[in-house]
């Protein structure tokens, strides 16, 4: 059955202001212009970095626990907390944090990145400043250049999925783990106070999501680091 073609239109016209540009591109090869290693004195945990542009972003999630704030671990049994997580699974998706623990967690000469940080990798990724600017779905193929290895990028973001301490119906506290990755900003979205900016991505997507979220969910961080 066909649509009716002024809803037609309307649907159109929203798939393009929620999704920006989104016309077919053939991915291309991209690398980073120097990586290397860091260790954490910390807690002697080793992250692998890689430079684009100005800035050097680690390639694996945070993993460092604070003193205070609220982080947890992905559990097989969906609980928090414990000894049941398997060290893999810790190595892949590290640690997840609300907001006020993701402030915290980052090193000595990293930060937790600003939605202005983000905005400068999806650029150097191949992103136009246009779409970076806008939210939901935007960009061509800067979500999956995002999770590759060292083939590509060696960003190597994982669809960790978030927890969140608000339940509704027919949803769980773990959410979307395989399939959507959610990571902070440090900024907070000056449209709706309180809430953070994020970037999402998605194991089936080319593109990055960009939009904001409460504190109280826990999401995975990544730090980063201008070039010295």
């Amino acid at each position: 059955r066909i649509m009716n073609k002024g809803i037609l239109y309307v649907f159109l016209g929203l798939i393009s202001i929620w999704g920006c540009d989104n016309d077919n591109e053939v991915i291309p090869v991209v690398k980073p212009d120097a990586s290397g290693t860091y260790v954490d004195e910390r807690d002697g945990n080793e992250y692998g970095w890689v430079r684009f542009g100005d800035l050097e972003w680690m390639t694996s999630n945070m993993r460092y626990a604070p003193e205070s704030g609220l982080y947890g671990k992905y559990e097989s049994d969906g609980e928090l907390g414990g000894g049941s997580m398997k060290e893999e699974m810790y190595e892949k998706y590290g640690y997840w944090y609300d907001y006020n623990a993701a402030i915290l967690v980052a090193p000595e000469g990293w930060r937790l990145p600003t939605d202005e940080d983000w905005q400068k990798l999806e650029i150097a990724l191949g992103m136009s400043v246009k779409d970076a600017a806008c939210e939901g779905f935007r960009g061509y193929y800067e979500g999956e250049l995002l999770q590759q290895g060292d083939e590509g990028t060696g960003m190597q973001l994982t669809a960790g999925g978030f927890y969140s301490e608000h339940t509704v119906a027919y949803t769980e506290n773990w959410r979307f783990h395989g399939v959507y990755g959610f990571f902070w900003t440090a900024t907070e979205d000056p449209d709706n106070s309180g809430f953070i900016f994020y970037r999402k991505i998605a194991y089936n997507s080319t593109q990055v999501f960009r939009a904001s979220t409460m504190k109280t969910n826990w999401l995975n961080v990544r730090c980063c680091r201008d070039v010295r």
